[in-house]
């Protein structure tokens, strides 16, 4: 299942038990609504190199003072508190489970079979990649693909690409 915020790229993953989008994503542009106007955090479970990628889009989108994935061997910290409102809460650590994946929560929302369709066909090779287990930043031409994937969307603005290469190095400090 591919799953995203509105407005920005989709990644791949299993939804954690239980756990139900509170809308479906049908274009780029979409933002659909829903009750309360808020959507509900669930857990994507998804394979190392996914969550990654999302630390990397992330982090270059909101900024590592924002939000910032930091490796520790198999353990995820994820720092998502710029304000100090948790501060005992922080990091967030998310352990691999028996299958090897990790448990992402955000606001996921479901894209759509033809939202699925249409990435398919417009980024075949970044699908591909996030289909695998290859690390960002492992060889050029993948973050080249990837780059090219996580800044089409309505969202990306100006200097998403450089910022994507400055978390990419962040990631492997």
């Amino acid at each position: 299942m591919l799953v995203a915020f509105p407005f920005k790229p989709a990644f791949p993953g299993v939804l954690a038990r239980g756990a139900t989008p509170s809308a479906t994503i049908t274009s780029p542009t979409d933002s659909p609504n829903v009750p309360g106007g808020l959507y509900a955090d669930i857990g994507l479970r998804c394979r190392r190199s996914v969550a990654q990628w999302i630390g990397v889009y992330l982090q270059s989108f909101y900024g590592s003072a924002q939000i910032r994935y930091e490796w520790r061997g198999d353990i995820l910290a994820i720092h998502d508190d710029p304000w100090d409102e948790h501060p005992g809460e922080q990091p967030h650590l998310v352990y691999p489970d028996a299958d090897g994946r990790y448990e992402i929560i955000e606001p996921w929302l479901r894209a759509s079979d033809q939202r699925a369709a249409e990435l398919a066909h417009l980024h075949p090779d970044a699908l591909a990649i996030l289909a695998g287990d290859e690390l960002p930043g492992a060889a050029p031409e993948t973050t080249s693909v990837m780059a090219a994937y996580l800044c089409d969307h309505p969202g990306a603005h100006k200097r998403q690409r450089r910022l994507l290469e400055a978390a990419l190095v962040d990631l492997h400090r």
